[in-house]
């Protein structure tokens, strides 16, 4: 439980935090890349729900990235793991990796999940990171000694 919290805060750190990135030739727009890193995993929804289906024997997480919309009409996007799909209703089921005390949900609450409210999905699988688009990107626009300390800190890798 300790180990799982600590992952789902290093991520919600790392992928919130400023990063400075280098100059190319191909700059980095944040709020284009990351529509796309939203559209991608929307685009490969069913691929994650194929591959959870099946079972694994080192798979360590099964993830989803979940946006709710706050009272006063902002959203936050929460990771929720432990995640399991109902085929006849079409929904996910999963527990909260955080808190949004506004509404009034809590680390470890069991909640039910609409697919169209998923931003993102992730499986680590035999060490590796599979789905993960905004953590990629997140990944992309780190530093080398930033992308040292986050491979140390989640145990899995990060290929493209």
């Amino acid at each position: 439980m300790k180990k799982r919290f600590f992952l789902f805060i290093c991520l919600f750190v790392i992928a919130c935090s400023p990063v400075q990135t280098q100059i190319s030739a191909t700059p980095l727009n944040s709020d284009a890349d990351m529509e796309a890193a939203f559209q991608q995993a929307r685009e490969t929804l069913d691929e994650f729900i194929q591959k959870i289906g099946t079972t694994h024997p080192d798979r360590t997480l099964v993830a989803v990235k979940v946006r709710f919309v706050l009272p006063d009409s902002s959203s936050q996007d929460i990771w929720v793991d432990q995640i399991t799909y109902d085929d006849q209703a079409g929904r996910f089921h999963g527990v909260m990796g955080d808190d949004i005390p506004t509404l009034k949900l809590s680390v470890d609450d069991k909640i039910t999940i609409d697919k169209k409210e998923i931003v993102d999905w992730m499986i680590v699988q035999d060490g590796k990171l599979i789905g993960g688009y905004t953590i990629r990107l997140a990944y992309a626009r780190m530093t080398p000694a930033q992308k040292e300390r986050f491979l140390e800190t989640v145990h899995y890798s990060v290929d493209d």
